[in-house]
């Protein structure tokens, strides 16, 4: 996936996000577990980004 598309892709993140807190459920160390859970907040991130960028794109094409 090119990465302009792939940084627009909002489910991509929502599916690592997802996929890390499954992972973290998991990890026994806790501290493991939080920095675990803290990557997943960051991909939540990331996603609302993209859905932002993906609005502000449709927003350009009127």
């Amino acid at each position: 996936m090119k990465q302009k598309k792939l940084f627009s892709d909002a489910k991509h993140w929502r599916g690592r996000a997802e996929a890390t807190r499954l992972k973290a459920e998991s990890i026994e160390d806790d501290t493991s577990r939080c920095r675990l859970l803290k990557v997943a907040e960051e991909y939540d991130k990331l996603a609302r980004l993209a859905e932002a960028r993906q609005r502000s794109e449709l927003d350009g094409q009127f």
